[in-house]
Parts: structure tokens; C-alpha cells; sequence
């Protein structure tokens, strides 16, 4: 294997990245833990140079800071940051699914309309990590598809920020509700219907912030 490359092509520290990530993402590491370097390498089982890659584009997305000499810390859930990450994210999801209506290829347009479809199977069984990962599964296909690499890049740690404040508050209640709002985006990016696709969008946004503001709420 070549020394920067993970077995399927990705580079070392992209995999040291969304390893780092799904952890945080789903609390396997919970917000405000220390941790050292030595430890992030072993979880990750990656070398030095990946993982600290990997440690700065997560201090640059907002998720962990970064302490000199000593390791990092994750950041820590508020409020403020979920709602202002949100916001930004209804922005740029919003374009990125125009574009995704617009551009995407057939076999694109059906591969996000199963993933769908696979989210809402997840959401009726009740299993959590399936659905989540399966989200994160369809915001990359539609990201690909959109064919606009600047605001899927921006968009990308937005959409992680927001599913760890899902799992932190523990929406899993919502399953089957935003699935369905997601089957409506995927079917108007799948009838190339970009006004379609930005509405189901706001829909969807709108959901989230709902979910979200009330549960803060009462936190």
C-alpha cells in the first residue's frame, strides 16, 4: 500500500479525518473530552502526520481545538453555534441541491432516490447509526452531483456539525419524519425540478430548526 493511501485510494489523512469525525459525530468521543495525540493514533490506528492533518481540518470545521504540546479538546454543544451552523447550512444546501437537480446524471438521480428510500427502511426499524450514516451517504451523492465543489466543501462540516447536535440531544424520535421530508428532496432532484429541490430543502431546513430550537428549549 502506498505509504500515503488507504486501501481503496483515499489518503491517509482523509481517512484519519472521517474517522476522527464519525467518532465525534456519533459522541463515541463525547463533547469536551481531552485527549492526546497518542490516543487519537491509536483510535484511528493511522501514524502521526495523517491524524494531524486530520486534527487541523477538524479545528478548522469547529470541531475540536487544538492545544499545543498537548493534544486537542472537542468542542463542546451550545446552542449559539448549532443555530448559527444551521443557518449557514440552509444557504448553501440550498444551492447545492439546485445544482444537484440540474446536473445530476441518471444513474446519480436514482442512486439518491434508493438512498432515500434506504433512510426511510432505517427510520421505520428504528436503527439510528443506519439512518445517520445513510444521510451522510446522500448529502455526498447529492454533493457529486451538484458538480459546485465550492459550496459542497462549505456545506460538508456544516451537515456534521448539525448531526452531532442530533445525536447529542437525542432526536431519534424524528426518524420517520425527516425521512420523508429527505424522500421529497430526492424525488425533485431525481425529476430535475431545481425549484422543487429548493423548497423541499427550506422544508427540510425548517424541520431541523424546529426539532432543534425546541429541544434546546428545554435543555
Amino acid at each position: 500500500m502506498d505509504e500515503g493511501r488507504a486501501d481503496g485510494g483515499q489518503s491517509l489523512a482523509e481517512t484519519a479525518y472521517r474517522r476522527l469525525e464519525e467518532a465525534i459525530v456519533t459522541l463515541e468521543i463525547q463533547p469536551g473530552s481531552a485527549l492526546t495525540e497518542a490516543q487519537l493514533i491509536a483510535l484511528v490506528g493511522l501514524g502521526r502526520t495523517p491524524v494531524r492533518e486530520a486534527l487541523i481540518r477538524l479545528s478548522q470545521h469547529g470541531m475540536v481545538e487544538i492545544l499545543p504540546r498537548k493534544g486537542v479538546v472537542v468542542a463542546d454543544i451550545n446552542a449559539i453555534d448549532v443555530m448559527a451552523a444551521l443557518d449557514a447550512r440552509e444557504v448553501l444546501e440550498k444551492l447545492v441541491v439546485s445544482d444537484a437537480a440540474r446536473r445530476a446524471g441518471p444513474a446519480e438521480r436514482i442512486a439518491i432516490v434508493d438512498l432515500a428510500r434506504a433512510m426511510r427502511a432505517a427510520a421505520d426499524q428504528g436503527d439510528a447509526a443506519a439512518y445517520m450514516r445513510l444521510d451522510k451517504q446522500l448529502d455526498a451523492a447529492v454533493a457529486s452531483a451538484a458538480r459546485s465543489p465550492y459550496a459542497s466543501r462549505a456545506v460538508e462540516p456544516l451537515q456534521a456539525l448539525i448531526r452531532r447536535a442530533w445525536y447529542h440531544f437525542e432526536r431519534q424520535d424524528d426518524l420517520p419524519q425527516a425521512a420523508r421530508f429527505h424522500a421529497v428532496l430526492a424525488q425533485a432532484i431525481a425529476a430535475a425540478d431545481a425549484p422543487a429541490a429548493a423548497a423541499a430543502c427550506d422544508a427540510l431546513m425548517a424541520h431541523l430548526r424546529e426539532g432543534l430550537m425546541g429541544t434546546l428549549s428545554r435543555a
